[in-house]
């Protein structure tokens, strides 16, 4: 939080930072060409790495700690956090093994 300024001002601040970090992120493409694969093999697990991060603090851990807090599981709190992580992350999977498929279906059914 700035001191001194306003809250949507803030806001604002917070919103074009992230704007332009993403921008300049997505010209990167524009940039390096396929010359430079390994540049951005490494910039996509970093960015990855990130969004790791970004889950765990923002959503794992307050949800563990909230479990923990309700006094209901014990010092099992972190089971329901890790079903739903895995849940999720099956769905995903899924999602990546049968969406092609529908794809590439809808594809030759339209171009007949």
């Amino acid at each position: 939080m700035l001191l001194g300024y306003p809250k949507v001002l803030q806001s604002l601040m917070g919103t074009l930072l992230t704007w332009g970090v993403t921008a300049a992120g997505a010209g990167l493409v524009f940039v390096l060409r396929g010359e430079q694969r390994k540049v951005l093999d490494v910039s996509l697990g970093f960015a990855a790495g990130v969004m790791l991060a970004a889950t765990f603090w923002s959503l794992l851990e307050p949800a563990i700690e909230m479990a923990d807090l309700s006094g209901v599981y014990g010092a099992f709190a972190f089971v329901p956090v890790v079903v739903g992580f895995v849940v999720g992350a099956a769905f995903v999977y899924l999602a990546d093994i049968i969406l092609p498929h529908m794809v590439r279906t809808t594809v030759m059914f339209m171009s007949v």
